[in-house]
């Protein structure tokens, strides 16, 4: 494994994240704590997706640094990108729906779970009796549409111009 170079954020380590809840989620969930696991790790993929996308965008590691684990600053991040080639902006992740037949259901509302109340990730997540958050496998459906997002608009998406 090479951990020298610039790259900070990897899509195959997001990846691995989601495999491993997933993994958690088939054959281990009825565990305790098993539930908080998998809210974890879906989170955490979701935010390394995030930050390999925005790297691969343009963004420093000291500017992805500074956004911690907001996923709120991170979405806010991607939507002020335009994906080349269309007339569309990186705020269309957003409103891709993860859970189907749900006003709710979509990765922008997932992900900012905080302004309505939910954990804050990953501080509330890891500590304390009671985790206010998404249902797991909602979480975990999450993240691998947030993987797939990423992956998909990888080398289309661009820091926009400051001015």
């Amino acid at each position: 494994m090479d951990f020298g170079g610039d790259v900070l954020y990897s899509f195959e380590f997001a990846k691995r994240l989601t495999e491993a809840a997933e993994s958690l989620s088939q054959n281990s969930a009825e565990l305790d704590e098993a539930g908080r696991t998998i809210l974890y790790l879906s989170c955490l993929s979701c935010e390394i997706s995030l930050k390999a996308l925005l790297e691969r965008s343009g963004y420093s590691s000291k500017e992805l640094k500074k956004l911690s684990h907001n996923f709120s600053a991170l979405l806010a991040e991607v939507s002020s990108c335009s994906v080349a080639s269309t007339n569309q902006r990186g705020s269309s992740i957003r409103s891709k729906v993860v859970v189907p037949g749900t006003a709710n259901g979509t990765i922008g509302t997932l992900l900012e779970s905080e302004i309505s109340g939910g954990s804050v990730y990953a501080n509330e997540i890891r500590y304390g009796d009671i985790v206010r958050h998404y249902p797991p496998g909602a979480m975990l459906d999450c993240a691998k549409a947030v993987s797939d997002w990423c992956i998909q608009h990888d080398g289309r998406l661009f820091r926009a111009q400051a001015y």
